[in-house]
């Protein structure tokens, strides 16, 4: 919705927009020396003759015709300074995006003027009249997305104001002169064009006192106009690229929120436009692996990413395996409620299982109130076994501090089995959905030891060959008690197993 009257921030915003006013006179001086250069240095012509006078007399009628076609141009932004309404807003947004079209038919329109003009003084045109114009209307149309680009670079703040921030990322369809293209006519104009008309002036022109004085016009002209086109490379070509270098380094360090503005739509705001959309996916990315990795073991993903030692479709590893699971679940929940129930869980899972993680451990899934990990030197875990002892240790102590906070309706014991050896590791599923998860009897044996724990009456068992491999990373600061052979289901051999004291 239109506001009723523009505050001083918006009006001092909009001023940028009339700053194109002073478009038509910058042009009128350029076809003008280009213009007097041409007859005093080919045709001997001065001020006292009529293909001179034509010229001035003509560039006087066009930069009338300037000056009206560009007040017309910007009326809608002077009506939108009065009353501000969102059809005038549009109207100025059609202006900035057409503005390399409407400035051509401008000079076209000025060109045709200045010869409709010396045609209708009647008699013989003078010699050189034409290519005088001619000559000046190339110089206007070289110079013009110049002083274009110089406007627009210096003004950007007018954009801030007709478009909204969303707006502003992304890429607007309009008419753009490329930067190469800009750059030729930059140097053709001001250097390579009056200086190639100095040459030949000294070789077949008038003498240089008939064409001295608007040399000097000429040349100074053109240096104005070359330093002003270095400045649009800076402002419109190098503090672009040099913020958004800065920003790329602020991304690197994974800061996604440094959108960059696209003003306009030549090959910088391309790449500005094609940036945004490069963090927006990054952005994207992180947000999925952020929220996905509470559900699935992000470990794995990275460690994948970081070395790929593990192969997708699946493969014959070394590892340890450990089951915990909380004895006596069903009639310790009975008397909570379902989001009692999670609430629960969560605090308890929070408090057990850091010490599965900070011993090179993976969470491979969670199973209602149990959770099996994975110990394993192709994820990380040089000396497996003792890592998951460490752990299992670890998650004791972790009980112990989680029962005397009180978070449970009663003191909560678990139940956690160790095994080593053989696995196998890959992704199990449909091509639609797949979990990279572990399979094979280590992971039984591991499963079965768990529950074992409440035969024997201890909290942490542990296989002897488990035991076996990491008695020298472990160096005695653990302490096991024998609890002889044991049955396991599914197992036709008894299995030696320890407690952890």
């Amino acid at each position: 919705m239109a506001v009723a009257v523009l505050n001083e921030e918006e009006k001092k915003k909009l001023k940028g927009f009339f700053a194109f006013a002073g478009l038509p006179y910058w042009l009128h001086v350029t076809g003008a020396d280009f213009s007097k250069f041409c007859l005093s240095a080919f045709y001997g012509a001065d001020d006292s003759f009529k293909s001179y006078k034509d010229i001035d007399a003509g560039g006087g009628v066009a930069i009338i015709v300037l000056f009206s076609l560009v007040y017309f141009w910007m009326r809608p932004a002077t009506l939108y300074r009065k009353k501000p309404t969102e059809a005038l807003k549009e109207k100025i947004r059609r202006r900035l995006r057409n503005i390399y079209r409407d400035a051509g038919i401008l000079l076209l329109a000025v060109t045709a003027t200045r010869l409709v003009f010396v045609l209708s003084r009647g008699g013989a045109i003078p010699a050189g009249t034409l290519p005088a114009l001619l000559l000046g209307a190339l110089a206007q149309g070289c110079i013009f997305p110049i002083a274009i680009d110089w406007i627009r670079s210096k003004n950007n703040l007018i954009m801030d104001m007709l478009y909204e921030k969303e707006e502003l990322h992304r890429l607007r369809p309009e008419f753009s002169i490329p930067l190469y293209l800009k750059i030729v006519l930059l140097i053709f104009s001001c250097a390579m064009l009056p200086f190639g008309m100095i040459f030949l002036a000294f070789q077949f022109g008038a003498p240089v006192s008939a064409w001295h004085t608007d040399l000097t016009g000429l040349l100074a002209m053109c240096t104005i106009t070359l330093l002003t086109g270095l400045g649009t490379v800076f402002y419109g070509i190098q503090r672009p690229l040099d913020g958004l270098i800065d920003k790329m380094r602020r991304v690197s360090d994974g800061n996604f929120d440094v959108k960059t503005r696209v003003y306009f739509s030549d090959e910088v705001a391309r790449l500005k436009a094609g940036f945004n959309e490069m963090v927006d996916g990054l952005k994207e990315r992180a947000e999925l692996q952020d929220t996905f990795g509470k559900y699935l073991s992000i470990e794995i993903a990275r460690e994948l990413i970081k070395n790929k030692k593990v192969n997708l479709g699946g493969e014959d590893i070394e590892a340890a395996v450990m089951f915990c699971d909380i004895r006596n679940f069903t009639p310790l929940s009975e008397p909570l409620s379902a989001t009692a129930v999670v609430e629960f869980l969560n605090n308890y899972f929070r408090y057990i299982t850091p010490p599965i993680t900070a011993y090179n451990g993976v969470i491979s899934k969670f199973m209602g109130d149990a959770v099996m990990a994975v110990f394993t030197p192709q994820l990380g875990s040089k000396d497996y076994a003792a890592d998951a002892l460490r752990a299992a240790a670890g998650m004791r102590a972790a009980l112990a501090e989680f029962n005397a906070a009180g978070m449970a309706p009663e003191a909560v014991n678990f139940g956690i089995g160790v095994h080593s050896g053989r696995l196998v590791a890959g992704n199990i599923g449909t091509f639609s959905r797949l979990e990279y998860t572990f399979i094979g009897d280590t992971v039984n044996t591991a499963s079965r030891l768990q529950s074992k724990t409440k035969d024997f009456g201890t909290d942490i068992i542990v296989s002897a060959a488990a035991l076996e491999k990491a008695r020298e990373a472990l160096g005695g600061k653990m302490s096991f008690g024998a609890l002889g052979l044991t049955a396991l289901k599914g197992r036709t051999e008894q299995v030696e197993i320890y407690k952890v004291l």
